[in-house]
C-alpha cells in the first residue's frame, strides 16, 4: 500500500494541486475537533487519486498552512470528487474557503440501494472486503503531531473511496437508478450549506422543553445561556459542560439550595459549575415567565391531506417494489411534501402538475416524466 505524503507547506500544496488538476477522480474526506472545541475547525485534509504509479494518496494540514490552494481542484470547476456523506465534508471546507463541487456522495447511493447500514466501514467492509479500523473515531484531530498510526487511519477513509464508488456506481446502473443517485447528490450538495431549518433558540429545541411550566422554560433559557458561556470560555463543546437533560431536570425543580442542585446534577459534569447554575435558576425565576411556544395550527383540511398522504406513501411504496428500489428513487423524503401540494393545486386550481413537479427541488426531469401520469390520476379532481 501506498504511504499517505503529508502536505504541511506552501510548495508541498502548490505541486499537490497540479497532481490533483489532472487526476481523473478524487477521493476525499475531512476531519475536524467537533467533539473537542466550542467552534468546530478544520483540521485535515484527506485525498486519494490515481497517479502515474498506482493510488496516491495526501494527508494536507490545514493548521499549519492555509488550505485555500485547493479550491480550483475542490471546486465544480475541478475532477469529479468522491466522498462518503459530504454535507459535513462541505461545511467545514466552506468555512476554510474552499466551495466544495462536482461530487458524488457514496452515502446516498448505498441509501438509494436499499442498504440498511450506509456507515462508511460497514460499506467498505461489504463492497470492498476491507474491514476498516475504528479506534481513532473519536480522536482530536487537532492534536499535532501527527503519528504513524493516526496517518494510516487518516490514509484509511480515503484508501477505499474509489473502489467503493466504482462498485456502488456499478450497481446503481444495472438498477437503472444512476441518474436518481446523481441528482440527489447535486440536491445533497445544493443544501449543505443551508441554515437548519429549525430557528427555534437553542433552549427551545431542548426535547421536554415544552412541557415545562412558564417559569420552568424561563429558567431552561438562562441555563442553556450559562452553558453556552461555560463552553464558549473554556473552548469545549457544550455537551462537555452539561448534559441538556440534566439542565432540564434543573428547570423543573428549580432548586434553590446547593444540596438540592448536586443531588439533581449527581455524577454528571454539571456539578462543577453549580454556582452558575444556581445564578441562572434565580435569573429565570425572576425574569418574566416564558409562554409555552404555539402549536402548529392544524390546516382545515388536516384529514383530507393525512388521506392523500397515506395514498402517495403507498403509490411510491408500490412503484419502489415494482422496480427493485428503496423508496427514496421514486420520490425522495425531502419531496413529500411538495409532491402533495403540487397534486393539491392540480386539484383545485388546475396547476399544471409537471410545472409544479419540475419546480421542486430534488426532484427532476427524469421522475416527472416517469411519473407525472401517474401522480395525476391519485388526486384526480372530484365530481
Amino acid at each position: 500500500m501506498s504511504a499517505p505524503r503529508l502536505v504541511t507547506d506552501g510548495v508541498a500544496l502548490a505541486s499537490l494541486v497540479l497532481e490533483l488538476a489532472s487526476a481523473a477522480r478524487i477521493a476525499l474526506d475531512v476531519e475536524a475537533d467537533g467533539l473537542f472545541a466550542y467552534r468546530a475547525k478544520l483540521c485535515i485534509v484527506q485525498l486519494a487519486w490515481e497517479g502515474p504509479d498506482g493510488l496516491a494518496i495526501a494527508i494536507v494540514d490545514p493548521l499549519a498552512i492555509d488550505v485555500r490552494p485547493l479550491a480550483p481542484v475542490l471546486g465544480a470547476a475541478g475532477p469529479p470528487k468522491v466522498l462518503h456523506d459530504l454535507t459535513f465534508d462541505a461545511r467545514m471546507l466552506a468555512e476554510a474557503g474552499i466551495q466544495l463541487g462536482h461530487a458524488w456522495d457514496t452515502s446516498v447511493a448505498a441509501r438509494f440501494l436499499g442498504e440498511p447500514a450506509t456507515g462508511l466501514a460497514r460499506m467498505v467492509e461489504s463492497r470492498v472486503g476491507v474491514v476498516l479500523a475504528k479506534d481513532l473515531q473519536d480522536h482530536d484531530w487537532s492534536r499535532r503531531p501527527l503519528g504513524e498510526s493516526e496517518l494510516g487511519y487518516l490514509a484509511a477513509d480515503v484508501r477505499h473511496l474509489l473502489p467503493l464508488a466504482h462498485a456502488l456506481e456499478e450497481e446503481a446502473r444495472s438498477r437503472g437508478i444512476d441518474e436518481e443517485v446523481a441528482l440527489e447528490c447535486d440536491y445533497k450538495l445544493a443544501t449543505a450549506l443551508r441554515p437548519p431549518k429549525d430557528e427555534r433558540p437553542l433552549h427551545a429545541r431542548i426535547k421536554g422543553f415544552g412541557e415545562l411550566d412558564p417559569v420552568g422554560r424561563s429558567v431552561l433559557r438562562r441555563l442553556v445561556e450559562a452553558r453556552e458561556s461555560l463552553a464558549e470560555e473554556a473552548d469545549v463543546p457544550p455537551f462537555r459542560i452539561a448534559r441538556s437533560d440534566t439542565l432540564l431536570e434543573l428547570a423543573r425543580a428549580k432548586p434553590t439550595s446547593e444540596r438540592d442542585l448536586r443531588r439533581i446534577c449527581g455524577r454528571d459534569r454539571a456539578a462543577r459549575h453549580s454556582t452558575h447554575w444556581q445564578r441562572a435558576v434565580a435569573l429565570g425565576v425572576e425574569d418574566e415567565p416564558e409562554p409555552r411556544p404555539p402549536s402548529p395550527t392544524p390546516p382545515p383540511d388536516l384529514a383530507e391531506r393525512r388521506a392523500a398522504e397515506r395514498t402517495l406513501t403507498a403509490w411510491r411504496r408500490a412503484r419502489a417494489e415494482e422496480r427493485g428500489v428503496d423508496p427514496q428513487v421514486v420520490i425522495p423524503g425531502h419531496c413529500v411534501d411538495e409532491v402533495l401540494a403540487a397534486l393539491f393545486a392540480k386539484r383545485r386550481e388546475g396547476t399544471p402538475l409537471e410545472d409544479s413537479l419540475a419546480s421542486i427541488e430534488g426532484f427532476g426531469a427524469t421522475r416527472v416524466a416517469r411519473y407525472s401520469d401517474a401522480l395525476r390520476s391519485l388526486l384526480a379532481p372530484e365530481g
